[in-house]
């Protein structure tokens, strides 16, 4: 089953949905936007620094002229006029410039071993008007260079092009300031608007290699489960300094929308557990955040409001110890029983309100999955099942232990809770698989905290605080802690 979903996820992941891929790049372009003008002022700085960095000033001494050459007489000169003489000026002058006779005459000229700077030259196309140009990292040399071309090259390009002579246009000057002067403004707009478009390319990676669960469908055509209801994204409204509240069906201030889709949840389940004639349900998700100790806790209050002997428990043992309920803390759970360290009774409480019956998990000493799969656990929910009309474990995500597995051999049946938006579809079609490996039915998924604005599935809430009441924080080897209680969150 899981290479069937897997092969099947694969070829559904290779068409892309652009409106989901839109969708999902303004959600998390509305969480993440910071990123591009971080990146901006990064690339801008970054462009400073560089051509900061590798700046060296030079300067450019230029002259302009006209070149004579010497006519039949023998003193005479005449310009050059015709296009054979200005062609053959055009070719012949880059050629001197560049020879070491040039060079070496410069050297010897300036009294100096090595030319400090770099010669070159214009000719306008059909004439004699040359434009020279001296460039070098100090600005006198640039003047002494490109005078000391202006004095021997006469005497370099008689060999090639006879006497020559120049009539000065514009005498060379010494640069007061580089040419080669950065435009740091530029450069910065440039490199800025760089780091911005690596920014928008970054959030639209993360986007098309998200690939969470948006729609219930999405699961569905993946996998061979039954989606059992949408449940709402709760929000309240927020009234000046923040304050946790818990998200339950007895509460005036939890939004109807959320009450209606749990007692639609419960009364579809109520069918299939007749059915099965089911007293254990089990409740995991993938991971944790997902609102499954919500739906719980909720699906308990309401079956409890219905008339049934509920009891709540709480299976999760990698957690903080706390009340399924209402967040208190008890001197005995599960995990006391198990080790022999309480009875049973001691470790069950009733709440008052609503009727709903408890156990925490308890204190846990030795290894988690041997108290789960100990003979002891099976005699609980032996004697358990003769007293409740139903039992809710709230187990733990089974994505990265075991710990649901091992509890599901003590359960009639499974629901599993997928948040909106949470989690690649990838790891919850293999945490489905691992459940399914169990053999013990699943009765079908949840799609948790479904928004409102998102083709029309969800209901109306107010504010953001959301599902929490257990969380995680980090749920990892060795770390075990709470998360922030908010939206959705277990």
């Amino acid at each position: 089953m899981a290479d069937e979903n897997r092969v099947r996820t694969e070829a559904e992941d290779d068409v892309i949905d652009l409106g989901a891929l839109i969708f999902a790049f303004w959600r998390i372009f509305k969480v993440f936007w910071w990123i591009i003008p971080i990146l901006a002022v990064v690339g801008a700085a970054a462009g400073y620094i560089k051509n900061a960095a590798s700046y060296y000033p030079m300067y450019r001494s230029t002259a302009s002229f006209t070149v004579v050459t010497a006519s039949g007489s023998s003193d005479g000169f005449s310009f050059y006029y015709d296009n054979l003489t200005a062609g053959q000026l055009a070719a012949t002058f880059p050629y001197i410039l560049s020879s070491s006779l040039l060079s070496d005459a410069i050297k010897e000229d300036l009294g100096v071993d090595v030319v400090n700077g770099s010669i070159s030259a214009q000719v306008v196309s059909d004439s004699n008007l040359i434009t020279m140009s001296v460039t070098s990292s100090s600005p006198s040399d640039a003047k002494a260079i490109l005078e000391s071309v202006i004095r021997v090259y006469p005497s370099v390009s008689r060999f090639v092009i006879g006497a020559t002579r120049f009539n000065m246009i514009e005498e060379p000057e010494e640069p007061t300031q580089p040419y080669n002067t950065p435009d740091y403004t530029q450069v910065m707009a440039k490199w800025g608007l760089a780091g911005a478009a690596a920014g928008i390319v970054f959030l639209l990676a993360a986007a098309f290699f998200k690939k969470t669960v948006q729609k219930p469908e999405e699961l569905s055509t993946s996998i061979s489960l039954q989606c059992l209801g949408d449940i709402p994204e709760v929000r309240f409204k927020a009234r000046g300094k923040q304050t946790r509240r818990e998200i339950s069906c007895q509460s005036s201030q939890t939004p109807q929308n959320f009450k209606e889709a749990v007692r639609s949840l419960w009364v579809r389940l109520e069918r299939e557990l007749v059915k099965d004639k089911g007293k254990v349900l089990l409740i995991t998700s993938t991971v944790s955040g997902e609102g499954k100790s919500v739906i719980a806790r909720n699906l308990a209050l309401t079956a409890a409001s219905n008339g049934k002997k509920v009891l709540l428990m709480d299976g999760d043992f990698r957690k903080k110890e706390k009340a399924p309920l209402h967040g208190d803390v008890h001197d005995h759970g599960l995990a006391d029983v198990i080790s022999g360290k309480t009875a049973l009774e001691k470790a069950i409480f009733r709440d008052k309100e609503s009727g709903v019956y408890t156990m925490a998990a308890g204190r846990v000493s030795g290894r988690i999955i041997r108290l789960l799969g100990s003979k002891t656990m099976g005699t609980i929910f032996t004697t358990c099942k003769k007293t409740m009309d139903l039992i809710i474990i709230d187990a733990p995500p089974c994505d990265l232990f075991s710990d649901a597995s091992v509890l599901a051999d003590h359960a009639d049946s499974i629901l599993y809770i997928t948040r909106y938006d949470f989690i690649q579809k990838r790891r919850v079609l293999d945490g489905v698989s691992a459940m399914e490996d169990t053999g013990v039915p699943i009765l079908g998924y949840v799609f948790n905290s479904v928004p409102v604005h998102h083709n029309g599935y969800g209901y109306y809430g107010y504010g953001r605080y959301g599902y929490g009441y257990y969380g995680y924080g980090k749920y990892g080897y060795g770390k075990y802690g709470y998360g922030k209680y908010g939206e959705n969150h277990d």
